[in-house]
């Protein structure tokens, strides 16, 4: 198949299979002409890649899979990709949590701002950043 026809079959641009290809993940042999000419497996491959991005496994760890897939006994891909797996959900949590804190700053501003009073004067950060001005606030963080 030619670059066009696998863009069309996987709905990866031309871009992103010449990125592929450049870092390893994928490899089109050449035709007579020079065009990149790809077997029938990129597609199952790049569906592989693809899960494997959706997961949010960095580039360099899904080649490491795509090989293990390759060469290793289904008990060993499992092995190699549980741990990958764990610590992904662990940057998640992690990540969640200070979601959760930022959530809640904001909605401590949006009350802050909701109970402002109508004044001609100039705002008080304290409206909007209750607690703005205890000092202690920054080290707490």
């Amino acid at each position: 198949m030619r670059i066009s026809e696998v863009s069309r079959h996987s709905g990866l641009s031309t871009t992103a299979l010449r990125y592929y290809e450049s870092i390893g993940l994928i490899a089109p042999g050449r035709s007579s002409n020079g065009y990149r000419d790809y077997g029938g497996d990129v597609l199952s491959r790049l569906d592989i890649i693809e899960a494997s991005r959706e997961l949010g496994l960095p580039l360099a760890d899904i080649a490491k899979h795509l090989r293990s897939v390759e060469t290793e006994p289904c008990t060993d891909v499992r092995d190699h990709l549980r741990p990958l797996l764990a610590e992904r959900m662990r940057q998640i949590d992690e990540k969640r949590a200070r979601l959760d804190v930022l959530r809640a700053r904001l909605d401590e501003a949006d009350h802050g701002l909701a109970s402002c009073p109508d004044s001609a004067d100039h705002c008080s950060t304290e409206c909007i950043f209750p607690g703005a001005q205890d000092p202690g606030r920054i080290a707490r963080r």
